[in-house]
C-alpha cells in the first residue's frame, strides 16, 4: 500500500472513530430516560422530542450551509470545530437542572454534529481514487454504525460505573450518575478533535471549487441528482423503525421486563452491534457484486429487500413474551433494516460528483433526518398513546405498529424509483478531467460501479 492510501485509511480511521463518538453522544439519551424523567420531570413525549425532532430539525437546518462550506472551505478545520462544539454541549448536558437548558444543549449537539458527515464524505472523496471510494465510504459508515449500535454498551458500562461514584464539583455540588454519564461520553469528542487537528492533512481537491463563496448550488433538487435525494427520503421512511426502536428499546426492557438500565443498555448494544455492523458492510458488497453482473438497480433492490425482510422480524420482537426472545428478533430485524439502510449513502460516490458531495450529503441528511430521526422516537410514543390504557405500558405495541406501517410503505416508495435510479447509476459520474486520458471511454466507464468492477476484473 502506497503512502497516499495509508494516509487515506488513517484519516478514515480517525474520522470513523469521531463518528462513533458522535453516535454515542447523540443516542445516550435513550439510556437515561428513567433518571431524567425522575430528576427533571420530563415525560415520554418531551424525551421523544429530545431524541428525535429537536435534534433532527436543527441538525438539518444548519446542515445545508455547513455542507456547502465543506465543498469550498477547509474540511479538517470544520470537523475539528464541530467536534469541539458538540463535545462541549454534551459535557454541559450533565450540569442542567431542567428541561429547557437540556433542550438547548441538545440542539447545540445537533448543530455541532451536522458538519461531520458532509465534510468527512468530501474529504474521503479527495483522499481516494474513484474505484476505492465506495469501500472507504462503507468502512466510514460501518464505524458510525458501530458507534450507533455500541452507544448503549458504552452507556450501560458508564451507568454501571457511575452508580457507585460520589463526585462533588465546586458551584455544582454532588453529581448524579446520569450527569456523570454525560460528562464521560462528551469528553472524547474534544480529545478526537485534537487528534484530527494533528493527524490529518487537508488534501488537495480533485476539482477546485468554482468560487470561494459558500453559496448553495441546490443541485440536489435538480435532475438527475434529485433521484438520489428522493431515494434518501424513501429509505428514511423505513429508518423511522430503526430510530424509534433504537430510542425506546432500552426503556422497553426496563419497563416491560424490569431490567436495570446498565444491563438493558449493554444487551441492546450487543444485540444490535453483533449484526448491524456486519449488515452495513455486507449489503454494499452484495450490491457491488450484483452491479458487476449488469444490474445497475442493485442498490434499490437490496434496500427494498432489507425492508421487507426486516419489518416482520421487528413486529415479532415487539410482541415477544420474554426479554431474550425480544433481543433475538430485534437483532435479526436490524441486520436487514439497518444493514441495507446504508444503500442511499453508498450511491452518493457512485452518482454524485465530488464537487457537490458536501452540500448533497447535507441536503440528504436534512431530508432523511426530518423523516426518520424526527419522526421515529415520537411515532412510537404516539402509536402507544393511540392504544387504550397507559401509553407507558404500550411501548412494544407502539413499536410494532410503527414497523407495520413504515416498512411496507418505504419499500413501495423505494421500488418506485427503481427505473430512474438504474439509468442514473449506469451512467458515468460527472468527474472532472485531470489528465488527458481521463476523457477516454475506458476512464469514463471506470467511474460507474459496473465499470469499476469490470476494470478490477481486467486488472485481476
Amino acid at each position: 500500500m502506497d503512502r497516499t492510501l495509508r494516509r487515506g485509511w488513517h484519516a478514515v480511521a480517525l474520522l470513523g472513530a469521531l463518528y462513533i463518538v458522535a453516535a454515542v453522544d447523540r443516542l445516550i439519551l435513550g439510556l437515561l430516560v428513567e433518571p431524567l424523567r425522575h430528576d427533571l420531570n420530563i415525560g415520554d413525549t418531551e424525551m421523544s422530542l429530545l431524541m428525535g425532532a429537536a435534534f433532527a430539525i436543527f441538525s438539518s437546518v444548519v446542515g445545508l450551509p455547513l455542507g456547502r462550506l465543506a465543498d469550498v472551505g477547509n474540511r479538517k478545520r470544520l470537523i475539528v470545530a464541530s467536534a469541539l462544539v458538540w463535545g462541549a454541549c454534551t459535557l454541559g448536558s450533565g450540569l442542567v437542572s431542567s428541561f429547557w437548558p437540556l433542550c438547548g444543549l441538545r440542539i447545540g449537539v445537533a448543530i455541532g454534529e451536522a458538519a461531520l458527515t458532509p465534510a468527512s464524505f468530501s474529504l474521503i472523496s479527495d483522499l481516494f481514487p474513484p474505484e476505492r471510494r465506495g469501500r472507504a465510504t462503507s468502512v466510514y459508515m460501518a464505524l458510525g454504525t458501530l458507534g450507533a449500535t455500541g452507544a448503549y454498551v458504552v452507556g450501560g458500562l458508564a451507568v454501571n460505573a457511575a452508580a457507585g461514584l460520589h463526585v462533588t464539583l465546586p458551584l455544582v455540588g454532588l453529581l448524579r450518575p446520569w450527569q456523570l454519564v454525560f460528562i464521560a461520553v462528551g469528553a472524547p469528542a474534544v480529545i478526537f478533535a485534537v487528534l484530527i487537528a494533528l493527524g490529518i492533512r487537508e488534501p488537495a481537491r480533485r476539482e477546485p471549487p468554482a468560487r470561494p463563496a459558500p453559496a448553495l448550488t441546490f443541485a440536489w433538487i435538480r435532475p438527475p441528482y434529485a433521484l438520489v435525494f428522493l431515494l434518501f427520503i424513501a429509505g428514511a421512511v423505513g429508518q423511522v423503525i430503526v430510530y424509534g426502536l433504537g430510542g425506546w428499546a432500552p426503556t422497553y426492557l426496563i419497563r416491560q421486563f424490569h431490567w436495570q438500565a446498565g444491563a438493558a443498555g449493554i444487551a441492546i448494544g450487543l444485540a444490535s452491534m453483533s449484526v448491524g455492523v456486519s449488515g452495513i458492510v455486507i449489503a454494499p458488497r452484495i450490491a457491488e457484486a450484483w452491479m458487476r453482473r449488469g444490474r445497475a438497480d442493485a442498490p434499490v433492490l437490496v434496500l427494498a429487500g432489507g425492508l421487507l425482510l426486516g419489518c416482520p422480524l421487528v413486529i415479532v420482537a415487539a410482541l415477544a413474551p420474554t426479554a431474550w426472545s425480544f433481543l433475538g428478533f430485534f437483532a435479526a430485524g436490524m441486520i436487514f433494516i439497518m444493514g441495507t439502510g446504508v444503500m442511499p449513502l453508498i450511491c452518493v460516490p457512485w452518482a454524485i460528483p465530488p464537487r457537490l458531495q458536501g452540500e448533497y450529503m447535507a441536503a440528504c441528511g436534512l431530508g432523511a433526518s426530518l423523516t426518520g430521526l424526527a419522526l421515529g422516537p415520537t411515532a412510537v410514543v404516539l402509536a402507544a398513546r393511540a392504544l387504550p390504557g397507559d401509553s407507558a405500558a404500550h411501548l412494544g405495541q407502539g413499536i410494532a405498529l410503527v414497523a407495520a406501517v413504515c416498512g411496507p410503505l418505504s419499500a413501495i416508495l423505494v421500488l418506485a424509483l427503481r427505473g430512474p435510479m438504474r439509468r442514473l447509476l449506469a451512467a458515468p459520474t460527472d468527474e472532472p478531467s485531470t489528465t488527458a486520458s481521463s476523457n477516454s471511454p475506458a476512464a469514463a466507464n471506470a467511474q460507474t460501479p459496473a465499470g469499476v468492477g469490470a476494470t478490477a476484473a481486467r486488472r485481476g
